[in-house]
């Protein structure tokens, strides 16, 4: 196994995909006597998109007229645009509401909602200045602003998890620009709160920051809706389309990662630099899956209501598999992933060292918390894009696993 140091590497994902590979090979030795790997580590969905969308994609491929470059059919780029505003307006707002979203000026399309943190922290940065980001949060938010230079600046969050603004020191302001978050985050879980949108929008305009929010799981959450609304969106506020951005993505929401479709909407000022970058990189999404996805687009409460409650399903059956254990893990607000501490008998804050053993002792393996930031210490974090079956499995390793080793502290 690839050794662990208390100083995690920026890029934890490919720390974590060397350990996988060490692993399988492992694995597949003639001499192997441990358990076949389960994956807990990466948010790479399972689940699958639905035949009729595989179907409607078939139907597109075959048309002669959608293999050239798909920023030169703009009709089929606007009605996605289109169809992308139209699912905001409904989904986030009052019935009554005006319409919010111009979807020439707000909405542009992504290769994912990960190309928008990189191109976004581009349209804004400059090398040396900086970006406020929580801590923990998603690495890629910090390895992005390192690609262009430009300057990390963590701030812890309060006992909730929710980002404390009020802890940003005033050194840390000094030539920032961006304030980047995640709402639901990875790898928390936790939503933003309307009260903390609503300082985090007044602390931007104070500071003139620019104020990108990551919501690639928007769609993943568990409360209840109010009134057929989800919560949790920055654009209706007041003042928030002159500054605020938001990332969104059908790959969690309609298992569609490998497709590679998300949508950077808000300010159109911002909205427009990103189509200025992507018409220099890239010419658009294939048309095809431009064309299903405006269709899914008006289908996608019912897709992803369906995705979550399977998921939601899935962190019950862990959270009370484990809980034999004397493992207490709080349940997410939304995303898939559990925020867990470490089980009861391991040193409070090694969650590197308590990742590196339970992969060898186990064949499991979960993402340290201490790759998200210093301030995810002590904590794993556990993806759940397995099937019952191997989340069963799991369980019952950790339960035979403590048998062996009454979780004495490792060290």
């Amino acid at each position: 196994m690839p050794q662990m140091t208390n100083t995690m590497p920026r890029d934890t994902f490919s720390l974590l995909k060397t350990m996988v590979e060490h692993y399988r090979m492992r694995q597949n030795a003639p001499d192997f006597k441990g358990e076949k790997l389960l994956d807990f580590s990466i948010g790479n969905p399972d689940l699958t998109p639905d035949q009729q969308w595989r179907k409607r994609l078939q139907h597109f491929v075959g048309k002669d007229g959608l293999h050239g470059y798909g920023d030169f059919c703009s009709d089929i780029n606007r009605r996605l645009s289109e169809r992308f505003a139209a699912y905001y307006q409904r989904r986030f707002l009052p019935h009554h509401a005006p319409f919010l979203l111009d979807p020439e000026r707000h909405v542009v399309d992504l290769l994912g909602s990960k190309e928008g943190i990189f191109y976004s922290l581009l349209s804004c940065l400059n090398p040396g200045e900086a970006v406020l980001i929580p801590d923990p949060s998603y690495t890629v938010y910090q390895s992005s602003a390192r690609l262009i230079g430009a300057r990390v600046e963590l701030f812890p969050c309060d006992e909730s998890g929710q980002p404390d603004l009020d802890l940003i020191r005033t050194e840390q302001l000094q030539g920032a620009r961006m304030l980047l978050i995640g709402s639901p985050s990875n790898p928390t879980g936790v939503e933003l709160s309307l009260e903390k949108l609503k300082s985090i929008l007044k602390f931007a305009e104070q500071h003139e920051l620019w104020v990108v929010i990551d919501r690639a799981y928007a769609e993943i959450v568990f409360n209840s809706p109010c009134n057929g609304l989800l919560s949790g969106a920055a654009l209706p506020l007041p003042g928030a389309m002159s500054r605020v951005l938001e990332l969104h993505s059908l790959s969690k929401s309609c298992s569609l990662a490998g497709w590679r479709i998300g949508f950077a909407v808000g300010s159109a000022e911002l909205v427009n630099k990103i189509r200025s970058i992507k018409f220099n990189t890239d010419f658009g999404a294939f048309l095809p899956l431009q064309c299903v996805a405006a269709e899914i687009l008006d289908e996608l409460e019912v897709i992803s209501v369906r995705n979550s409650a399977i998921y939601a399903a899935r962190m019950r059956r862990f959270v009370d598999g484990v809980a034999s254990l004397g493992w207490t893990i709080p349940p997410s607000q939304g995303t898939f992933f559990l925020w867990a501490p470490l089980p009861p008998g391991f040193v409070e804050d090694d969650d590197l060292r308590f990742v590196e053993v339970l992969l060898d002792s186990t064949g499991i393996l979960f993402a340290p918390g201490s790759g998200f930031g210093p301030g995810g210490a002590g904590r794993v974090r556990i993806a759940l894009v397995q099937p019952n079956d191997i989340l069963d499995e799991a369980i019952n390793r950790l339960k035979k696993w403590q048998t062996m080793t009454t979780l004495r502290p490792v060290g």
